[in-house]
């Protein structure tokens, strides 16, 4: 008997082989007929080849998906839902799985990234998917690379802005990151937050960061815009929960 390790449940026979999900909701294959599939049997039967493959690209994976996970954790941490991990898990993956120089079970990230449409799957990356950035503002925006600046014009608040319920307020900011996926390191720079009441007129809005360019080896540049909604109590703000706010990913190089 061995476990299964991939991102899905696999459940049914294939030739002589079992699968299923445990009682501990863990998914086992075995053999039929015999009392189940060693750990070493496991690593050397050529029938376990695409379980062992996928088992191996899946845990690089999840490596990098830790490090990109906290890349803008400032804004993460206000908005995300409960699936956030597994698809950072999976995002990561399937540009693994662009690695066409390496066979499977060998393919990496740094390798998959290099093929040209690659680096636009963080584009459109939700970290909260029951509030997508398109439900949320129906408004376009203006990005400077050069200035790393961000300009919602003629915004609106009331009428471009979908509102949780309660909510009095929404708060803007955008983060600029510089992710070294090769080191496992990051700089992110933070715009100043804007604070808008529900009923104000309609202005210009600009975020900006301090984002400086330099060395882009093994660099990938990501934008993350917030929105995030809170409810005034006498002097106190007080956020509304997670759940109500968004963080998309909208522009990546």
């Amino acid at each position: 008997m061995a476990k299964v390790i991939a991102p899905f449940k696999i459940v049914g026979t294939l030739d002589d082989l079992n699968f299923y999900v445990d009682q501990n909701n863990e998914n086992i294959v075995r053999r039929k007929g015999k009392t189940g599939v060693t750990s070493e049997e496991f690593k050397r039967n050529p029938v376990f080849a695409n379980v062992r493959n996928h088992g191996q690209e899946f845990g690089r994976a999840v490596k990098k998906a830790q490090h990109f996970r906290r890349i803008a954790h400032y804004f993460n941490d206000r908005a995300k839902d409960g699936s956030f991990a597994g698809r950072a898990n999976k995002l990561m993956l399937e540009i693994i799985q662009e690695d066409t120089g390496n066979r499977s079970g060998e393919r990496t990230f740094e390798n998959g990234i290099l093929v040209p449409d690659a680096i636009t799957y963080f584009i459109g990356f939700e970290g909260n998917k029951t509030r997508p950035l398109n439900k949320v503002l129906n408004l376009p925006w203006d990005w400077s690379e050069a200035m790393s600046q961000l300009t919602l014009n003629n915004f609106n608040p009331k009428t471009n802005i979908d509102w949780p319920d309660q909510a009095q307020q929404v708060h803007l900011g955008i983060a600029h990151a510089r992710w070294n996926y090769n080191a496992g390191n990051f700089e992110t720079d933070y715009s100043r937050e804007v604070v808008i009441q529900k009923e104000e007129e309609t202005q210009t809005i600009k975020l900006t960061t301090d984002y400086q360019a330099s060395d882009t080896e093994n660099t990938i540049q990501l934008v993350f815009l917030f929105i995030g909604f809170s409810i005034q109590e006498r002097k106190k703000t007080k956020e509304l929960k997670r759940i109500n706010n968004t963080i998309s990913i909208i522009w990546s190089k």
